[in-house]
């Protein structure tokens, strides 16, 4: 039976180069840091910028406006998953930057993303499957170990808090907008940034609306582009040529991607037991995103429902 994905090896590599645009947050964040911008400014002009994108994409298209407009009615369970997955997720994860090594940040916030899986089984009575429940206990183990070994030595335990914060938001996030059963189409992304960009916008505002100077321009414009642009727009492209099932998987390879610029840029390396115990949370990822007997997982298939026409959101 022919495939109906086109081209296999293409949408792996659109997956790769997804995670590894995502892995990138931490060290652009950290050079907006030394150019003198706070983490509500990185956040705001971040999502700002990654809004100007969309907005150039979705436009362009015919009828773009009328669709967005229609999109807009009804859309205040957007605005509730913006406020989990773009606030929540950005106002956090960037604070934590500035108290903790950039891969602790990073494996700290996967692993409370995982947390999607605990929400399903509590709230949407969803089966638990041994598989399930062996990768949870492997994410909870390494968490723990993770933060109660080296993790408070490396990162102050406000570090550590906010992207425990992150990583929680996130997990809600992902819950929330299959709970909803919101479409992953252009437009609805669109109203998530800018949502998402109004709520950031109190903090930034609240904080002297700080203006970047010429110098922070380019890690801003690296942080909009890259991961907030490119890593969304390569995921999208990944679903068009494999599983979803199996982009989840290749994405995975994030927090990697995060603590190889960190070492290369910064300095900043994981420990022996740090570095076991994000090889615990990682693998506890791959195994919850490997399809089931019936097909694509749970997760996956709640929040990525959109092979030939949909769009994914981070």
């Amino acid at each position: 039976m022919k495939s109906p994905y086109p081209s296999p090896i293409l949408g792996a590599a659109f997956a790769l180069f997804a995670a590894l645009s995502n892995g990138t947050v931490g060290v652009l964040s950290r050079s907006a840091f030394n150019e003198g911008l706070d983490h509500t400014a990185v956040a705001f002009w971040r999502c700002g910028i990654a809004l100007s994108l969309i907005s150039i994409v979705v436009l362009w298209k015919d009828g773009g406006l009328a669709r967005l407009t229609a999109a807009f009615a009804g859309s205040w369970k957007i605005a509730a998953c913006s406020a989990l997955g773009i606030f929540t997720l950005y106002h956090f994860e960037t604070r934590a930057f500035a108290y903790a090594p950039i891969p602790l940040v990073a494996i700290l916030v996967f692993a409370g993303g995982l947390g999607a899986i605990a929400l399903d089984i509590i709230i949407l009575k969803e089966r638990v499957t041994k598989r399930k429940a062996f990768a949870m206990v492997m994410v909870f183990l390494g968490g723990f170990f993770l933060i109660a070994g080296d993790g408070l030595v490396t990162g102050s335990m406000m570090g550590v808090t906010l992207a425990l914060i992150a990583g929680v938001g996130y997990a809600s996030f992902i819950f929330a907008w299959k709970f909803f059963k919101l479409r992953s189409s252009l437009e609805n992304f669109w109203l998530f940034l800018a949502y998402g960009l109004v709520m950031l916008a109190v903090p930034y505002f609240w904080s002297g609306a700080q203006i970047p100077s010429a110098n922070a321009l380019p890690s801003l414009l690296s942080l909009g582009v890259i991961p907030s642009f490119c890593g969304f727009y390569c995921t999208i492209l990944a679903l068009q040529h494999i599983e979803a099932y199996k982009t989840q998987v290749i994405e995975s390879s994030e927090p990697f991607f995060s603590a190889l610029f960190a070492a290369v840029f910064f300095g900043e390396w994981l420990t022996g037991s740090e570095m076991c115990a994000s090889l615990a949370i990682i693998l506890g990822a791959l195994i919850t995103s490997m399809p089931d007997r019936r097909g694509v997982p749970i997760q996956v298939r709640g929040i990525v429902n959109l092979t030939k026409r949909g769009t994914d959101v981070r």
